[in-house]
């Protein structure tokens, strides 16, 4: 009896001691990733403010099934599957593209497309970054630590692709 009692007492602590550490840890992560493409900011604003281009540059959408379920492919309003993925375009204008992302498992996801040109070098500077608000669970906060070795990969190589797109080299 005393060690089964041993046994929940210390299981008890132990589950307060990793939620106490997951507490510390921020309730909201953020991925960024960031590249200088030598387009204008209106054309590196069609390709992607508009879903069905991103088969081009994107990697989740290079080799997944792009289903629309409104009427639009871009701009605010836009709503689409890609694979298993929920993507609402929820706001876009030149200098801005907001996408909510519904995972399979019903976890949301903000990610967000920053554009600012620079006229005189004919370049424009795109930041994209994926920003997740994390419930107060342990194993969540601890487990969103490695979103960015996760997530980022795939954000690095979508940017080189569309790079790659208007400069023509990989």
């Amino acid at each position: 009896m005393k060690i089964i009692k041993l046994a929940i007492i210390s299981f008890i602590v132990l589950f307060l001691i990793i939620t106490g550490i997951g507490l510390l840890l921020p309730s909201t992560v953020r991925v960024t990733r960031n590249i200088t493409i030598h387009a204008t900011q209106d054309t590196l604003y069609h390709y992607i403010s508009d879903v069905k281009y991103w088969k081009l540059w994107m990697e989740g959408a290079k080799h997944s099934t792009i289903t629309f379920i409104s009427k639009k492919t871009a701009g605010a309003g836009t709503k689409a599957l890609i694979g298993n993925q929920r993507v609402d375009i929820t706001k876009a204008t030149k200098n801005e593209v907001i996408t909510v992302w519904e995972s399979g498992n019903g976890r949301y996801q903000t990610g967000v497309f920053q554009l600012m040109g620079d006229s005189a070098a004919g370049s424009t500077n795109l930041n994209w970054y994926f920003e997740q608000r994390l419930n107060w669970y342990p194993w969540e906060r601890i487990s969103a630590i490695s979103n960015d070795k996760i997530i980022g990969p795939g954000m690095e190589q979508s940017l080189d692709n569309l790079k790659a797109v208007f400069e023509g080299s990989k």
